[in-house]
């Protein structure tokens, strides 16, 4: 079913007949929602969200009226009116995390009252003022100015966070460079979103859907998410500190807005200072090439091997690429590094579509396929084909039986989605929310490729590794040829 639709007269206008009465029942309601949910509220945005509330339409096509009481039960109404501020929250949340790329570039305002800002914090720290109304009134601000008065809820609830959860050299840091400040925003409505969800999935489960049925509706407010490889489900989490998302071997954090990135390149960059690291990589699109969209990228890193990162690039752009820290790192800038090493299974392909769609040269590759022809070499074996990932994953001594198992059956359930062959179509990588069958598919190449890195790099010695990096660069240069050519699965010489 296509996501739900919002709507609604603008504060003001003329309403039809019953309009008023609608508003006028329903806005306590909406007032105590925004009360739980944001801790405060504001007229303005009582007004704007009531309206937003009234025009929305379900993915059934029903209104808010039509599961008011008697026809429902009133932690129904409560239950769709929540999920409905949700869609008016996440609507405002992509609107600010647009913002985010542009303020790298600057804007003017929020510049001008950022280094005001910057100024008075230093002299509160020094005279023993209170800082805390500063900063939350400066975040307010921001909010007013980039998504209007009708989000000023949004804003208290905002500063009063960032007050409460950051300390004084942390806001230091994000007002001297915006963007930060924005994406932490972004971010903590997300976190807003997703318990949000979690209470309407529990008001759902015990009223009019299954949790299966309430838990694919509302995916598109989580992006943290665990896979149990024993029973194939997808569990959905709000925050990434829940402890059973923190415990499971395997999890799932989706990147699908810019706040995400920022924190992610952070991460990078804050980890790559310290130690070296390796990057298990692999990209998903329509019919993956040149000519054909790149989509999804997914990525394991050597600093927690159990989390698949999952970068949406067909929500992102181009942006996914060149959306730069502080420090001036960039996905581009990953990927090009030399001195970060990036494994992958076959880069022919998806390096065609970074080069020709990005402008990015990946560097440092090891290619895993390649390995594992290097070690049927090594045993004696006359190699004329390469191997295809699952056939490697059902072969690896490092992973349990259940494991194995799930392997195949999401490699066979993800194909029937995607290859016309088997009934599928490849534009399923550009459907949004994500198929929550492409979504596990996606992170479950990634989420092995390390393990199997392990296993080849100790079997086939430091002779060999060298001449499968050489050959995996030469793979990597497959996109320089003037024309594309698909690529063979015959086993180079190397």
């Amino acid at each position: 079913s296509s996501p739900a639709t919002g709507g609604g007269f603008a504060a003001g206008a003329q309403h039809p007949n019953g309009y008023q009465q609608q508003y006028q029942t329903l806005m306590p309601s909406v007032r105590h929602v925004l009360e739980v949910i944001l801790e405060n509220d504001s007229e303005e945005s009582i007004a704007a969200v009531t309206h937003f509330v009234i025009g929305f339409r379900f993915e059934n096509g029903t209104d808010i009226t039509q599961w008011m009481p008697p026809v429902c039960a009133d932690i129904v109404l409560k239950g769709r009116m929540l999920e409905a501020i949700c869609h008016w929250i996440r609507g405002k949340t992509k609107e600010l995390d647009a913002m985010i790329p542009i303020a790298q570039v600057g804007i003017r305002f929020v510049a001008e009252r950022a280094m005001a800002l910057r100024t008075e914090l230093q002299q509160a720290m020094y005279t023993s003022q209170p800082w805390e109304p500063l900063v939350a009134e400066f975040v307010n601000m921001v909010v007013f100015q980039l998504l209007g008065s009708e989000a000023s809820v949004l804003g208290s609830a905002l500063g009063g966070s960032l007050v409460a959860g950051e300390d004084r050299e942390t806001i230091l840091f994000m007002v001297e460079y915006p963007a930060m400040m924005l994406a932490w925003m972004v971010r903590k409505l997300e976190e807003i979103l997703g318990k949000s969800a979690k209470v309407i999935m529990e008001v759902y489960n015990d009223t009019i859907m299954t949790y299966h049925d309430s838990k694919e509706r509302l995916m598109m407010f989580f992006q943290h998410y665990t896979v149990e490889t024993g029973t194939g489900m997808l569990e959905v989490h709000d925050t990434c500190t829940d402890e059973v998302f923190q415990a499971s071997l395997f999890r799932v954090n989706l990147i699908d807005s810019f706040g995400t990135l920022m924190k992610l390149l952070t991460h990078f960059e804050d980890i790559c200072n310290t130690m070296a690291i390796t990057l298990a990589v692999d990209f998903e699109g329509v019919k993956l090439c040149r000519h054909g969209a790149l989509c999804l990228v997914q990525i394991t890193c050597s600093d927690d091997p159990r989390l698949v990162y999952v970068l949406d690039v067909h929500v992102l752009g181009k942006r996914a690429f060149s959306l730069k820290t502080p420090g001036g790192l960039c996905m581009k800038a990953v990927l090009e590094d030399m001195q970060i090493s990036k494994v992958w299974f076959d880069p022919r392909n998806d390096v065609d579509a970074l080069y020709h769609q990005f402008d990015i040269m990946p560097q440092g590759i090891f290619d895993l396929q390649l390995a594992e022809v290097a070690i049927r070499r090594i045993q004696g074996f006359n190699v004329k084909y390469v191997s295809g990932l699952n056939k490697c994953l059902a072969q690896c001594p490092e992973l349990q039986q259940e494991q194995k198992v799930f392997a195949g059956k999401i490699n066979d359930l993800g194909k029937r989605l995607f290859e016309p062959q088997h009934g599928g179509c490849y534009e399923i990588f550009q459907q949004r929310p994500l198929n929550p069958v492409i979504l596990v598919y996606a992170a479950h190449d990634s989420r092995y490729m390390l393990v199997l890195y392990q296993q080849y790099a100790a079997a086939i010695g430091d002779a060999w590794m060298q001449r499968v990096i050489q050959a995996g660069q030469e793979r990597g240069r497959w996109c320089l040829s003037r024309e594309y050519t698909v690529p063979s699965s015959e086993a180079p010489d190397f």
